[in-house]
């Protein structure tokens, strides 16, 4: 459903104009040059004001920039290859499941490919343009100059394990493309960090260089053969290098990590993941892109620090880019483009009746996506039980109400009587 609280990652769905937007940022992102000593770029927008579906057009457009590259004959352009891409949807079930059950895909091809394309596609025409999208692809996912690594920080509550999870996720999601000597040089500080989180959960403190500066001061005990594995073997530092002379040696290709909704932890959550960011901000050609509200990730922060937690972001993000605005036209469109699927045959009439609600009701309370998407779902549900009962329009009034007055909604529900004569 385009109205779910799903993310949207195709240009086609882009009510909102922000595609151009997500392009420019995902040119950046392909083409900057300080990401060799690690960078940290910041995109900043209001809750629920649309973050996680310019990620997605963000990476969308990041992996067709490599895909107009990647073809060094014909090199279609970006529109080419959107063109292309709706062709392969088409198909794209069929792939999905192959890659998802870990079958064979090179036999696939070899055997099955032309006949599936051809009966998923409908002409040869459709079939060989999907064909080569899905060329391209592979080419691509094969050999990628952009990793891209998504983390998800709110699925570990503490701050050995974020530490622990996020050096994991890397080394998972890169190792086999950028080789065995990275893949160790993560192992080896993994492997570091491990040894330190049974001493007091402070695994942050470890990875950000904070090294045992108190940890042997606490009051847990520290057994003698616990004691020799932490001062046994490399130190902390020596594996970070290691593991920083083993990312330089990438060159041209970057690893791109995609941290979004940080402003949904907890404030000692938020402030241990971005601290843990500070310490892994320096490693060469891996490119942080963070989501957050500023507002709601400062609060976070000032209460778990008790310090200005902008003045605490600036000192880590070092590009913060934020949302293209939205104005009350902006959200008019998404709601009517969402109206219109639940709301195909409105009379005349109704479309009056529901611009005048617009004016006097809804717009009031409309101010994020997230808004919309909230309302439209609410009306759907309460539509698909009372829709041959009520009117349309008053139904998705009184949602608004519901969702946004709820003690007007309860005395319009228990005075009803005087209301409806």
């Amino acid at each position: 459903m385009r109205h779910s609280d799903r993310p949207i990652s195709h240009p086609d769905d882009d009510v909102l104009g922000r595609s151009d937007f997500a392009l420019a940022l995902a040119r950046s992102i392909d083409q900057l040059g300080v990401a060799k000593d690690g960078f940290v770029i910041g995109l900043v927008g209001a809750w629920g004001a649309g973050k996680s579906s310019v990620v997605e057009l963000t990476l969308r457009y990041l992996k067709h920039g490599e895909m107009v590259r990647a073809d060094g004959y014909s090199e279609p352009s970006l529109q080419d290859l959107e063109e292309m891409s709706r062709r392969f949807a088409r198909v794209e079930p069929v792939t999905d499941a192959l890659i998802a059950g870990n079958l064979d895909v090179d036999l696939w091809e070899r055997n099955h490919r032309d006949s599936e394309f051809l009966k998923a596609c409908g002409s040869t025409e459709d079939a060989s343009l999907a064909l080569e999208y899905w060329r391209l692809k592979r080419k691509v996912e094969n050999d990628p100059r952009n990793i891209v690594v998504r983390f998800s920080p709110w699925l570990f509550p503490g701050k050995a394990e974020l530490a622990s999870a996020l050096i994991s996720d890397l080394a998972r999601a890169i190792g086999q493309k950028l080789g065995a000597e990275v893949q160790e040089a993560f192992a080896s500080v993994l492997s570091r960090l491990a040894q330190a989180v049974p001493l007091a959960g402070a695994a942050t403190d470890v990875i950000t260089g904070g090294a045992f500066g108190g940890l042997f001061a606490s009051t847990f005990d520290v057994s003698d053969k616990l004691a020799k594995r932490l001062t046994a073997g490399p130190t902390l530092e020596s594996v970070r290098d290691r593991l920083r002379q083993a990312l330089r040696a990438l060159g041209t290709r970057k690893v791109v990590v995609v941290i979004d909704d940080l402003d949904r932890l907890t404030p000692t959550e938020a402030v241990e993941m971005v601290s843990l960011l500070k310490g892994l901000g320096d490693l060469p050609n891996v490119i942080y892109l963070l989501c957050y509200d500023e507002e709601r990730l400062a609060k976070l922060i000032k209460t778990n620090l008790r310090l200005d937690g902008h003045e605490f972001l600036q000192k880590i993000i070092q590009y913060p880019v934020h949302l293209p605005p939205l104005d009350a036209t902006d959200i008019s469109r998404l709601l009517d483009s969402d109206l219109q699927e639940i709301m195909p045959t409105l009379r005349p009439e109704d479309q009056r009746r529901l611009s005048y609600a617009w004016l006097l009701v809804l717009r009031h309370y409309l101010r994020t996506p997230r808004d919309v998407r909230r309302l439209i779902n609410a009306y759907s549900v309460a539509s698909a039980g009372l829709g041959d009962h009520t009117d349309p329009i008053d139904l998705l009034v009184l949602e608004t109400i519901r969702i946004y007055e709820p003690s007007i909604y309860n005395w319009v529900r228990q005075n009803l009587e005087q209301l409806v004569m």
